[in-house]
């Protein structure tokens, strides 16, 4: 596939480009890593497909850094705390291990449409990962809250104006009579 076809050329670019430093965030550390390892994967596909003599401790180099970087996120799924609800957690995981199976399968039997698939889901949850979540809508206000708030009841022993105690002291007198 030609770089100015793929989706993730710019962004694998920007990669290379970007310093730990510059990283915003632990999303944008994952996604960067995530292409990271995308690009090296792809570059070690580009070579088998055209015939080069990879060794195999250097395609293992590559596959050993993408299982690495997946082992970290499936340990982290394990992690109660992790703020993820457990369908994610359980999702990742499960590419995880689909991760582990096909870099064994790659080891064993080194093709370059095996390694399609791995290049894929990095660049994937790159994708996501880069997408920033959408903040929860605030609740709209009811009308009656927008208005100025009412006053607190007035305590039962609390002093009152004179006013309002002659009013009271009327409405006792009536109601006593009636």
């Amino acid at each position: 596939m030609s770089d100015n076809k793929n989706p993730y050329a710019k962004a694998s670019a920007a990669y290379g480009a970007t310093t730990t430093a510059a990283v915003a965030d632990g999303r944008d550390l994952e996604a960067q890593t995530l292409l990271k390892a995308a690009t090296k994967l792809e570059i070690l596909q580009k070579r088998l497909e055209k015939g080069d003599n990879v060794s195999t401790a250097e395609s293992g180099e590559i596959l050993e850094y993408n299982q690495k970087l997946w082992q970290f996120f499936v340990n982290a799924m394990k992690n109660e705390d992790h703020p993820l609800p457990r369908e994610i957690k359980n999702n990742i995981a499960t590419l995880g291990l689909f991760v582990f199976k096909r870099t064994l399968e790659i080891m064993i039997d080194t093709k370059p449409e095996k390694i399609q698939a791995l290049v894929e889901i990095n660049r994937n949850i790159a994708s996501g990962l880069m997408t920033k979540p959408k903040e929860a809508p605030k609740p709209a206000m009811p009308e009656t809250a927008k208005a100025k708030p009412a006053a607190p009841p007035a305590h039962p022993y609390a002093r009152q104006e004179p006013a309002q105690k002659d009013k009271d002291r009327k409405s006792s007198t009536t109601d006593s009579v009636v």
